[in-house]
Order: C-alpha cells, then structure tokens, then sequence
C-alpha cells in the first residue's frame, strides 16, 4: 500500500493543478462554477500532500503486481476525485456524474451531455488527455513488462525480476511526443481559423483517442471539412505505438520492432477508409470527394478507438456489426487506442499459419517470427483475445436488462470495452444513455471501461490478487 501511495499521491496532485484551467475558464465567462473548480484543486493537493507525508523516509519498490493494482486505484480514484465538478456544473446526480467522469478519464467518450458550459467541458477534455497519457505510461512502465496480453516488452532488464519499469524514466521519454503532439494540433486547427475553445478540445480529444467533446467543436467538424483533414495524422498517431513514434523522431525507423505493426495498421486504415467512404458514397448520398474523406476520418477515428464521427449521427450510415468489429480490433500495441490490437491479431494469424503449414509439412522448420511467437508471449496473446470477448460478453449480459435490443446491447459493450463511446452514443438510433440504466448495469460498464484500460486482463489480474493475496 506504501509503495503505491505515492505515485497516487503524484497523480491527485496533477489533477488537482489541472483543475485551475477550468476555474479560469469559469471566472471568464462569468458562469459561477469556479469555486467548485478551485474546491476540486485544494482538495486533491491536500490529499495528495497527506499521502506523500505518510510516505515519507520509505523506500518506494513497485513490484508488477504492485503496479497493476496501483494503475487500477487510479482509474478509479481520480474520476472520484473529478466528480464533484462534473456535478455541479452539469446538474447530473452523483452516479452519472462519476460514470461521466469514468468515461472521460478513460477517453472512452460515453456521455449523458449534449450541451453544458465552456468550463465543463475544458474539464472533461483535460481529464481524458491526462487519461490518454496514463494509458500510455501503463503501458510501457507495467502492463508490457509484466507480459499481460502478450504486449511487446522493449525495455532493458535490471533489479529483481518482479520490479516494475522505472516511472520517471517512461514519463521522461513520453511525455515530449504526447505534449508536443496535442500542442501541434491545437496550432494548426488554431491556424485553419478555428476558435481556441474549439481547437483545445479538439486536439485533446484526438491525442488522447477521446470522443468528449462540446456542441461547437462537432459542429465546427460538420460545416468544415478542412478540420477532418488537418485531424487525421494525429488520430494515425494516437492509433500507434509510441515507441515507434519515438523511433521516427529519432529517425531510427527501420529499427523499429513496432515497424511492421505501424505498416499493416496504416495499410489496414487506407484500405478501411475506402470502403467506409464506398459505403457513405452509395448510402448517404454524399459526393465523392466528402465519401472519402468522411471514409478515412471514419476509418482513422474508429481504429485509434476516439470514435469521434465526422458528421453528427454519421455511424447510422455505416453497418454497425462492422463498426463493432473494427472497434473491437482496435489500434496498435502500446498506444493510447483500445480494443483487441493489431500485434494480438497479426500473431494469432501467424501462428495459425505455422500450425496449418506444420500439418502439411511435419519437419518444415519455421522461425519464432513467422509463427506470430513461441511460449508466455503466444500464451499472453492468447489470453488477452480471450479475455477480451469474455468481458464482451458479459458486458453485453449486464447492460442488456436496461437497453431496447440486442443489437443496442452489442454497440453498447463494444463501446465499453474498447473505450470507443460514440459507437453506441453516435449509432443514431436514440438509445438512452448508459448512465440512466441501472445502477448494476452502469457499474459494469464503469469497470468494463477500466478494464478496458488495463488491456482487459489486467482487471482479471486484480480480482485474482484480491482473492488470493499470495
């Protein structure tokens, strides 16, 4: 519990500086709200500065399973903390303000608002950026060296074989990309002539593979296309590794192990892009030149898992069992997108390969790469996919009672699952938001969102710790 105290203690304090932005915006414009943003801030820092004290002169070790545990007190705890605001300001009752603030924080994007003040939604905004972030930092700093889902381990080895990745050195090596990133894109939408309250939750909507975003940045999307274009090279960078990011700032591309998966994912876009545009083409009536490039934001926004749709309701138009499955694939490995990945995927149709070729060929002898791996990380792929459509399918089970179908059932957990909310929320088929049904059904679909985060297996992980404590 020490151990994971002050990194707790590190992110309350963030979010609590976070909130100063939004107070500002509410002192601007004069809506009122900026006590309660002021409230949130002195309130996480003096939590913060409690737990930091009580650390204080221990010895901070982070084992792995320490480190999953920690990242699913986060998840948890933080929308907690940002709940009270979202309260206010919203005049959602206390449940559905923590759903919103879950869905925020985990840039998933299910929302009950469809209107509410400048500051509230520079609330959300910064919340599933700093959620887009941690999701990365998981990532490299656990989820990948404690081998969860097969997630590709690229770090040097030191310590025991139970420490967890150093921290502060993931942080130092992520930070610039995902910062300069969001800032990049707030320029050039500032640039195209959009407003900076537009251009803000915009980028930090794309960067983060978030979907919260106020009436005016959607309609600013509708009535301009110019924003799609300008948006589709940063939801690409939310959809692939960072690791492969940092080996293009580096120019060290070909060095990349992420290399391959960046290319079939890229490949995988273009090809996606244009049969969603064929689709909108034939089906909404659109000219040709808006259908693909409605088609390759569609396709770019639903593989980084934002979800965010180039037109209001324009997922209505596509077949929603494909859009499920796109969204349950997802993007690539140790990026911010949800969903199954590209890297499970590919080794699960590599090693299939293998098995077909052994069969055919008893003494073919064939090397680790081409059967898609050997051993705990083969094993790790397969456990992830399976416990992937496991919490599917229990999603789907929970959030049933509540909703109108199956078919709203289906979009609903795939939305949950892979942190992809406008696909139930955007479908355009009028189905009541998740957080009116059920207090049970809005529970799992919190934790199915958390999950979600934490690969879907990491979530396995923590119920086996807490039931068996060795």
């Amino acid at each position: 519990m020490i151990n994971a105290a002050r990194p707790l203690a590190v992110a309350l304090a963030a979010i609590g500086l976070l909130a100063l932005l939004p107070a500002g915006v509410a002192a601007r414009t004069g809506s009122g709200h900026a006590p309660i943003f002021l409230a949130t801030c002195a309130f996480c820092i003096f939590l913060a500065g409690a737990l930091r004290f009580t650390t204080q002169g221990h010895v901070v070790r982070l084992t792995r399973a320490g480190g999953i545990v920690l990242l699913f007190a986060l998840w948890m705890v933080l929308p907690l903390a940002a709940t009270p605001a979202i309260a206010i300001t919203s005049g959602l009752a206390p449940l559905a303000a923590w759903f919103e603030a879950v869905s925020a924080f985990t840039a998933t994007g299910l929302t009950a608002l469809h209107q509410g003040q400048a500051s509230l939604y520079v609330w959300l905004g910064l919340l599933q950026w700093s959620g887009g972030f941690l999701t990365v930092v998981s990532a490299v700093a656990v989820l990948a060296p404690s081998g969860l889902g097969g997630l590709p381990d690229r770090t040097p080895r030191g310590g025991a074989a139970l420490d967890a990745v150093d921290i502060e050195a993931v942080l130092t090596e992520t930070a610039p990309a995902y910062a300069g990133a969001t800032l990049l894109a707030m320029v050039v939408l500032l640039a195209s002539g959009e407003s900076l309250y537009v251009a803000f939750t915009l980028a930090t909507a794309v960067v983060s593979a978030g979907a919260h975003l106020p009436p005016e940045a959607q309609l600013a999307l509708t009535l301009d296309g110019a924003p799609k274009w300008l948006l589709l090279p940063f939801l690409i960078f939310s959809a692939t590794s960072v690791r492969w990011h940092r080996a293009l700032l580096t120019r060290r591309i070909h060095a990349a192990p992420e290399q391959m998966e960046s290319l079939v994912l890229i490949a995988w876009w273009a090809v996606l892009g244009i049969v969603l545009g064929a689709i909108l083409y034939r089906g909404a009536d659109v000219p040709s030149l808006e259908a693909v490039r409605d088609g390759l934001f569609s396709a770019a926004s639903l593989i980084s898992t934002s979800g965010i749709g180039p037109n209001d309701g324009s997922y209505g138009s596509l077949p929603l069992g494909l859009v499920i499955l796109v969204v349950l694939l997802g993007g690539g490995a140790l990026s911010v997108a949800g969903g199954l990945k590209i890297l499970r995927l590919r080794a699960i149709l590599l090693r299939t390969r293998g098995d077909l070729m052994r069969l055919v060929y008893p003494h073919l002898v064939q090397s680790a790469a081409l059967e898609g791996g050997v051993g705990s990380g083969m094993r790790g792929v397969w456990a992830g996919a399976a416990s992937l459509f496991v919490v599917y399918a229990a999603c789907v089970l929970a959030l049933s009672p509540g909703l109108p179908g199956l078919e709203a059932a289906l979009a609903a957990a795939a939305a949950v699952v892979s942190n992809t909310g406008p696909v139930y929320d955007a479908a355009g088929f009028g189905w009541p938001a998740i957080s009116s049904l059920p207090a049970g059904s809005v529970l799992v679909a919190a934790l199915g969102m958390v999950a979600g985060r934490l690969e879907i297996i990491g979530l396995l992980v923590v119920i086996h710790l807490a039931i068996w404590r060795t």
